[in-house]
C-alpha cells in the first residue's frame, strides 16, 4: 500500500517496472509546479537507495541509514542538482541558513554545465553503500544549453545502476533527444479530497473555512496551497470574497485589503495575492448563475494582465490591489451586466 497521497499511479508505474526488472535508467517527472514531483523524486530515491532492506513502498518517515543520509545531504550515492546561489552574498546566506532560505531572485538563472561535470566522479566507481546511484535534477527546465548537452551524454551511455530523475514543469521545451531517452511520468492536479488530506496533515490547526479556501486556492497543487498557508492567504481571500459578494460600494473592504498588502513586510503576501486574484475572478464567473458576458471576461483579462505586470513594472502596491478589488466588486450581483 502506498503512503504517497495523491500520486499513487506514478508510484505504481515506477515500482512495477522495478519489480519486472525493467526499470528505466531515466525518468522525466512532468507536470505543473507545486504538484509534488520533487517529493516524489526524493521518496523514489530513498526507495532505491534503501532497496537492500526491501522497503514496502514510498514513505515520508525515512528512519533508516539511507533516509538519515539523504536528510543530511550526505548520501554518497545521491546527487541533487538545482540552481545555485547567484553570488557570494547569496552563497554565504545559504551556508548560514540553508539553501532553502534563498529566495527566487537570489538564485542563479540556470543549472550550469560545471554542475553536470561535477557528477562524473560519481559514475567512475560502483555505488558506495547502495545497490543504485540516484541523480535528481530539479528542474531540467533550468539546464543551460551546454548543461543539457552534457547530461544527454550520460543519458545516452548511462552508468550502470544509475537512475536519473529529471523534474520538468515544461517537458515539451526539453531537448527532443533528452525526452527520447527518458520515460515520462505525468503528474496531474490532486483531487480536492487528497488536497484536504495533505493540508490537514501539514497544518492540523487549520479551521474548516481556511481549509476550504486553501483547497480552492491550491487548484490541485499542494505546493501552491502550502505557500498560501505560510503567507496567510486565507484571510485575504475571505476579504476578496466579501468584496465579490457585496460589491463593497463604500470601498471600505477594498481599502482594507490594499492597506494589508501595501507595506514592504507584506511582499510575500502581495505576491501570493497577485497570483491568486485572477483565479478568484475566474471561479466567480464560472460559478455565477448568470450567463458569462464579454464584460465579465474583460474583468478577468484585465486582472490577469495587471497581476502579471505589477512586479516587473514595479507598480504601486496599493493602486494595484485597489484596482484588482474593484474588478472583483464588479462581479457582485448588483454590479453585473445582465
Amino acid at each position: 500500500m502506498t503512503s504517497y497521497l495523491g500520486h499513487e499511479k506514478p508510484e505504481q508505474i515506477f515500482r512495477q517496472s522495478l519489480a519486472k526488472d525493467k526499470l528505466h535508467h531515466a525518468w522525466i517527472l512532468a507536470g505543473d509546479k507545486g504538484l509534488g514531483k520533487a517529493t516524489f523524486a526524493q521518496q523514489a530515491a530513498h526507495f532505491l537507495l534503501n532497496s537492500r532492506n526491501q522497503p514496502s513502498g514510498f514513505c515520508e518517515v525515512q528512519d533508516n541509514e539511507a533516509g538519515h543520509l539523504l536528510t543530511a545531504g550526505s548520501h554518497p550515492d545521491f546527487r541533487l542538482l538545482r540552481r545555485g546561489a547567484k553570488g557570494d552574498k547569496e552563497e554565504r546566506k545559504a551556508r548560514d541558513n540553508g539553501f532553502d532560505a534563498l529566495d527566487e531572485h537570489e538564485l542563479a538563472r540556470n543549472i550550469k554545465v560545471d554542475q553536470i561535470r561535477d557528477l562524473q566522479p560519481l559514475f567512475q566507481n560502483q555505488a558506495s553503500i547502495s545497490e543504485y546511484r540516484v541523480v535528481v535534477i530539479d528542474s531540467a527546465d533550468d539546464l543551460e544549453r551546454a548543461g543539457a548537452n552534457a547530461i544527454l551524454k550520460n543519458l545516452e551511455e548511462p552508468p550502470k545502476n544509475t537512475i536519473f530523475f529529471l523534474i520538468s514543469h515544461m517537458p515539451d521545451r526539453l531537448l527532443p533527444t533528452i525526452r527520447s531517452r527518458c520515460q515520462i511520468l505525468r503528474f496531474d492536479p490532486l483531487s480536492d479530497t487528497d488536497m484536504r488530506g495533505l493540508l490537514k496533515k501539514a497544518a492540523p490547526k487549520l479551521g474548516e473555512a481556511d481549509l476550504e479556501a486553501l483547497v480552492l486556492a491550491g487548484e490541485g497543487s499542494p505546493g501552491r496551497a502550502f505557500q498560501y498557508i505560510e503567507v496567510g492567504l486565507a484571510e485575504l481571500e475571505e476579504i476578496a470574497r466579501q468584496i465579490i459578494k457585496s460589491g463593497d460600494k463604500d470601498n471600505s473592504l477594498k481599502s482594507e485589503l490594499a492597506r494589508k498588502l501595501a507595506l514592504k513586510a507584506a511582499t510575500p503576501r502581495y505576491r501570493a495575492f497577485l497570483e491568486r486574484a485572477p483565479s478568484l475572478i475566474a471561479e466567480q464567473i464560472k460559478s455565477s448563475e448568470l450567463p458569462c458576458s464579454m464584460q465579465t471576461i474583460e474583468k478577468w483579462r484585465e486582472a490577469r494582465e495587471l497581476a502579471t505586470a505589477a512586479l516587473p513594472k514595479a507598480l504601486d502596491n496599493q493602486a494595484v490591489i485597489f484596482r484588482l478589488a474593484s474588478l472583483m466588486g464588479g462581479l457582485a450581483p448588483s454590479g453585473r451586466v445582465k
